[in-house]
């Protein structure tokens, strides 16, 4: 049988002082620990529920801050962290009990379209459609055509390696990704 999630566990202490230390380092997104906001992160395109402990919304310019919080500070070290982008995933990938990273709310800027070179740089927040609706006056599209192609962020094709109708014709995700530029653990961009 499947767990279901059958009462509203309180916050952790030590989430709650991660928080408040993410605050004292002068994090500007947002965080959400409501038992409202936690449930919407509890489910995803999977038949799995993991009621997460925070939600945190991070803003790109600003997330150098976010990560090494947790790095400085042993009684972090045992936090986990997962990256979320519209939860359209079927295998529970974005679910945890720890803290969701959600990526759609800020980090959804499509930042260059360079035509010529054919390639884009986006955020991971990034919806497929909304990418497709910017490259449509180029001629140009992102496959592959995902059911979810309305809510499916750019990170979490990225993540899975979403492939789906037409890829036998147009590949999947890796074939079409030329680089990422990604935040380590210890706030550093290589």
């Amino acid at each position: 049988m499947i767990p279901q999630i059958s009462q509203a566990p309180g916050v952790v202490q030590l989430v709650l002082n991660f928080l408040q230390a993410l605050e004292q380092q002068g994090f500007t997104g947002d965080t959400a620990t409501s038992y409202a906001d936690r449930l919407t992160m509890s489910t995803d395109n999977s038949i799995y529920q993991l009621l997460p402990d925070a939600v945190v919304f991070p803003v790109l310019r600003r997330m150098s801050r976010f990560l090494p919080v947790w790095r400085r500070s042993r009684a972090f070290t045992s936090l986990i962290f997962t990256p979320r982008g519209g939860g359209t995933g079927t295998n529970g990938q974005a679910l945890n009990q720890g803290i969701i990273v959600d990526m759609s709310r800020y980090m959804n800027r499509i930042i260059e379209i360079n035509p010529e070179e054919r390639w884009v740089r986006v955020e991971a927040g990034v919806i497929k459609d909304q990418l497709n609706q910017a490259l449509k006056p180029y001629g140009y599209f992102f496959a592959p055509e995902l059911s979810t192609s309305n809510r499916a962020t750019l990170g979490g094709m990225i993540n899975t390696d979403a492939s789906g109708q037409g890829s036998l014709v147009y590949g999947k995700t890796s074939d079409h990704v030329l680089g990422i530029r990604a935040v380590l653990l210890g706030g550093r961009y290589p």
